[in-house]
């Protein structure tokens, strides 16, 4: 990899972030996101918060195992960004098996339905960077995998947040 591609890959990780974090104050701004939890949201999201730490350190530390054991068929981005992920989706299903998941003031349809439409694009820009060929490279895959990754986790949160209304629903109708 060049500097000059290795300073664009920068320049537009620090892009994206900004514009998550530009997103995610909008969001707050017109209250599709507010964050008033009560004290047992805040016990429960504390306890997700641990979980998620600890998942993340093992996580990371076996990567560092295999990969100096092993020769990994992922790049460094793409392997940390996997740990990354995995740890959110620990955080969201503690948060989510202990209704604490969404604050008290959150519409669940508008988050689920941001987290859709978040899904989506990640998953398309992560079927462009397939179809093109770019997203493994020598049997490697690389860190255009990510988008995807993000995609099936938003999926996977969604999918686990709507088996936990359905099997409430079940529980309540009983």
């Amino acid at each position: 990899m060049s500097m000059e591609y290795k300073m664009g890959l920068f320049f537009g990780v620090l892009a994206g972030a900004l514009a998550g974090l530009l997103f995610v104050a909008l969001m707050k701004h017109k209250k599709v996101i507010d964050c008033h939890f009560d004290e047992r949201q805040e016990r429960a999201r504390g306890q997700a918060f641990k979980y998620a730490f600890f998942t993340l350190a093992v996580a990371v530390i076996c990567y560092g195992a295999l990969d100096t054991i092993f020769t990994l068929p992922c790049d460094t981005l793409t392997a940390v960004f996997l740990c990354f992920c995995l740890t959110m989706v620990v955080f969201a299903v503690v948060c989510i098996r202990k209704e604490a998941y969404l604050s008290l003031y959150e519409k669940p349809g508008q988050v689920m339905m941001l987290f859709g439409v978040i899904a989506a694009f990640n998953i398309g820009i992560g079927a462009i960077y397939l179809m093109e060929g770019t997203m493994v490279e020598n049997g490697v895959l690389t860190f255009r995998a990510c988008n995807l990754i993000v995609g099936v986790m938003m999926l996977v949160i969604m999918g686990i947040y709507a088996l936990h209304i359905s099997s409430s629903g079940e529980e309540e109708a009983e």
